[in-house]
């Protein structure tokens, strides 16, 4: 998954309301920029880039929610949600047809066979999910859905100003920033206790959530900390990516799990192929699992929600980021 662009123009320091606005009309503009790369299917990567874009966008909306006046705004994130349900339809199909067709490459002739007929049940599927993303996307909704995210967003910033004879009385962006990332580090260190429950899949994929929500806010408050808040943007990516695995192993043994329920008249050797193919991900789950509780063991080891918070504390002076990247290079990943 690609880093976001940065945002130029975003004064730390200054009222955070106007750079809240910046923020959110630009991640838009930026998801609407990728409509035609999303409709091509000829390269799925089109629909990935701009789901992670409305994912950005909702994210950065649903944080910054509270520094906003209220009405108008949960209108905009189910009008958002909707398109990023229809993005995500197509991303799914897409994600598990080239792991279905990958696998089956390389697995014995009746398990391939299982896996050539899951692919095109998912080829129909994903048929119908393209057709509701074209109309999600259609020019002009999204023209006029753009016009009233834009008024929303503005009339939102406005009146959430502070009224008081200085602006200063309001918070900073910087200040509303580190809030909202303490709340994302505190939720993914709360939401760490799943991964001593490896067999409950819900606590797992929220954690995966939470931590894809805190590298997008690092990504995001990276220009009023600098490159040294980046260093622990790349540190959470490394666990989003082992708990997005162990979450896909999950998955897929609950649909092998399903189909074997489903098999009592199939032939023997159908039944067979299906528990290879459960016994497959059962292997791939364990392999994820000691490598994401290696992940978290290393970052508790380390101390690096304690370093995160320190780097937090400190302004963006070169002095300042200079001690942060020494400071986070002793805290590396092994």
């Amino acid at each position: 998954m690609a880093k976001a662009k940065q945002i130029a123009g975003i004064d730390c320091e200054g009222t955070a309301a106007d750079a809240i606005r910046l923020v959110l009309t630009k991640r838009f503009k930026e998801m609407c920029a990728l409509r035609e790369n999303a409709l091509n299917w000829s390269d799925p990567e089109g629909v990935h880039d701009m789901r992670v874009s409305s994912r950005r966008l909702r994210g950065a909306l649903r944080d910054f929610t509270p520094y906003l006046r209220k009405r108008g705004l949960s209108m905009m994130l189910k009008r958002t949600g909707a398109v990023a349900d229809a993005l995500g339809a197509v991303r799914d199909q897409d994600v598990a047809i080239i792991g279905l067709q990958k696998l089956a490459a390389g697995a014995p002739a009746e398990a391939a066979a299982i896996l050539d007929q899951l692919v095109r049940t998912r080829e129909t599927i994903r048929k119908e999910a393209r057709k509701d993303l074209r109309q999600a996307l259609h020019k002009g909704q999204l023209k006029k859905l753009q016009k009233d995210f834009v008024a929303a967003i503005d009339s939102a910033a406005e009146s959430s100003k502070p009224r008081a004879k200085s602006a200063r009385t309001g918070a900073s962006y910087r200040e509303v920033a580190r809030r909202i990332i303490l709340a994302r580090l505190k939720e993914v260190e709360k939401l760490s206790e799943g991964l001593y429950q490896p067999l409950r899949i819900k606590p797992l994929h929220k954690m995966r959530i939470a931590t894809k929500r805190l590298r997008y806010v690092l990504e995001l408050f990276e220009p009023c900390w600098g490159q040294g808040i980046s260093i622990f943007a790349k540190r959470v990516a490394i666990l989003q990516t082992s708990l997005g695995e162990l979450h896909d192993s999950d998955i897929w043994i609950e649909t092998f799990g399903e189909h074997l329920n489903g098999m009592e008249k199939e032939p023997k050797e159908r039944a067979a192929a299906a528990l290879w193919l459960l016994s497959h991900f059962v292997r791939l789950h364990s392999k994820h699992l000691r490598n994401t509780l290696a992940q978290w063991r290393d970052w508790e080891a380390k101390d690096i929600g304690a370093c995160l918070r320190d780097c937090l504390e400190k302004n963006s002076t070169p002095a300042a980021q200079d001690e942060t990247k020494k400071h986070v290079r002793r805290h590396r990943p092994n």
